[in-house]
């Protein structure tokens, strides 16, 4: 299986790839995250899971990066957000990111 996790540099997704992975050591996981304030990567993920772990850095309110990203991917789950809703929407992360997710380019 090979899982997308957006937001996977935050808190809550940073412990579920690592969960994940270790749980499931025939599945690879892919951690899209755009490294705001609220991130804390892991990068030893790299050294702990070798390929079963990968790296983008993207916002998920680019589309064809997010498409791209997706195109291979068997399940996505979504973890990317601000630490506030306040910051949510002020940068539009919360409508734009999920449009991105459900909408292929156009």
């Amino acid at each position: 299986m090979r899982l997308l996790v957006t937001g996977g540099a935050g808190f809550i997704g940073s412990h579920f790839i690592g969960s994940f992975l270790s749980e499931n050591p025939d599945a690879e996981a892919v951690n899209v995250d755009s490294l705001t304030y609220a991130s804390i990567f892991k990068p030893d993920f790299e050294r702990q899971f070798g390929r079963r772990y990968s790296f983008l850095r993207a916002d998920i309110i680019d589309s064809e990066k997010m498409a791209a990203a997706c195109r291979d991917a068997d399940l996505v789950i979504n973890f990317a957000a601000e630490t506030h809703v306040d910051n949510s929407i002020a940068t539009r992360c919360a409508s734009q990111g999920q449009t991105s997710l459900a909408l292929p380019p156009s």
